[in-house]
């Protein structure tokens, strides 16, 4: 999904454009070669750019939780009990019908 953000798109019609501008390609900038390395390019920004995303995202979610620790202010989750916490759950008339054994 990151790789579909505005951000990934500019980076990749910019590493399109710039390889169709590169002085082996001016001559056909239309022809298969050109368009196969321009494409590469496209997708290899594009790849660059959704990682910088994510590890900007994850290193402020790092960021967030390390701050919610020194205040305690984060709940302790303890997975293992959230599956039987979930089941225990009754389920209301609509949604135990479309439910499906």
């Amino acid at each position: 999904m990151l790789g579909r953000t505005e951000e990934a798109e500019a980076q990749a019609r910019r590493a399109y454009a710039t390889e169709q501008n590169r002085r082996w390609f001016r001559a056909h900038p239309n022809g298969a070669d050109t368009v196969a390395a321009a494409a590469k390019a496209a997708d290899t920004a594009r790849e660059r750019t959704a990682e910088y995303l994510l590890a900007t995202r994850l290193e402020q979610l790092h960021e967030q939780t390390a701050a919610h620790a020194e205040t305690g202010t984060a709940e302790a989750v303890r997975w293992r009990d959230r599956p039987r916490e979930l089941a225990a759950r009754p389920l209301d008339g609509d949604t135990a019908g479309a439910v499906i054994a």
